[in-house]
């Protein structure tokens, strides 16, 4: 059903949390995944019973084990759905280790140096679908324990990877997957009924 394991669990204690505007924006992206978290054992186990609570777990381990892998989050819908709003959320709450990662992963010639070091790797409109060089580095890259790094005019090495990918299209044809790869989570991301000036949002 597209969902992979994540390495934490939402908590249950929820006596003092709020968090009305964070709960909107998770409530909204993951809403397609609600149907598939509700029958899939791992997340029933775990305490997911939501495509909110799967992508409050994504960002929590984002955070708490930077050096873990997780799955890659493609995200599509409509124009102006509120799909960045995921990823652009988080990079509020980042110092540094938030990167645009397109050119990376289409470069011709593999220079990479944007990636060193990121923990929040962002992939906007890119069809990997067709760019079968994207698509095979991204599958590398989203489950290796090191990344290879190419700065332009230097010798390439080797880095441990910190890299999490968070991908937005308007069609699901952009980033293909098959049956039984557990790298890629897939969510459709609806139509918003109101949406919040993004300004205002980002207050």
């Amino acid at each position: 059903k597209g969902i992979r394991k994540v390495n934490n669990a939402p908590t249950t204690d929820t006596t003092n949390l709020s968090y009305p505007t964070w709960l909107k924006v998770l409530q909204h992206c993951g809403c397609g995944l609600d149907s598939a978290v509700k029958v899939n054992q791992w997340c029933i186990d775990s305490g997911i019973f939501s495509g909110a609570d799967y992508l409050k777990c994504w960002i929590a381990s984002l955070f708490q084990y930077p050096l873990k892998p997780l799955p890659y989050l493609f995200f599509y819908g409509p124009q102006n759905s509120g799909k960045s709003t995921f990823h652009e959320s988080i990079e509020l709450l980042l110092t540094s280790g938030y990167c645009r990662a397109d050119n990376a992963l289409q470069n011709k010639s593999g220079f990479n140096a944007e990636l060193e070091g990121q923990i929040l790797c962002v992939v906007e409109e890119t069809d990997l679908g067709r760019d079968k060089t994207a698509n095979s580095r991204m599958k590398d890259w989203v489950t290796g324990i090191h990344i290879p790094i190419h700065p332009k005019g230097k010798t390439p090495y080797h880095v441990v990877n910190t890299s999490h990918w968070v991908h937005t299209a308007n069609s699901h044809l952009d980033c293909p997957v098959f049956p039984g790869d557990t790298r890629v989570t897939i969510c459709y991301v609806p139509k918003l009924d109101e949406q919040i000036p993004k300004e205002l949002l980002r207050q």
